[in-house]
């Protein structure tokens, strides 16, 4: 089991304002601790300023989600409903989702051990999978070419 240090815990302490409780090595920035979109991008920083780390591979789109300006709501949700409606019912196959690697505690700890950010090592302890396999289900389309 990964031990977060003291030297990470006191930044996280410091910049984040966390307890103890929150330091586990499975809790994610994102998603448990709330830092997404531009305070990613400031928390990094300050992590890989505080810290002696390469940068390596590291890259922020691939860890965090763009934040879009306000004109361009309508124009998502309506490709949103258009690609839910193609993929899903038409085809019967999920709607791809862009979605983001999680950064765990786990991964910033090891990042410090190793020296440098290594995304392929360092997503390994996350345990996730970026795009999850397609669904088994058909939709109606693929079921009506199948009958003739």
């Amino acid at each position: 089991m990964l031990i977060i240090s003291e030297k990470l815990k006191e930044f996280l302490i410091d910049t984040e304002k966390l307890s103890e409780e929150e330091i586990q090595p499975s809790t994610r920035i994102a998603e448990d601790l709330g830092i997404d979109g531009i305070d990613t991008l400031y928390f990094m920083d300050s992590y890989f300023e505080t810290f002696p780390i390469d940068v390596g591979d590291f890259d922020l789109r691939r860890y965090s989600s763009d934040e879009t300006q306000v004109l361009l709501i309508i124009p998502m949700i309506l490709f949103a409903l258009f690609r839910f409606l193609i993929w899903q019912l038409l085809m019967g196959k999920p709607a791809i989702k862009l979605t983001t690697e999680p950064v765990t505690l786990a991964m910033l700890q090891q990042a410090i051990d190793d020296g440098v950010w290594n995304c392929a090592r360092l997503e390994s302890l996350a345990g996730t999978q970026v795009y999850p396999p397609p669904s088994k289900k058909s939709g109606w389309f693929a079921r009506i070419r199948s009958k003739t």
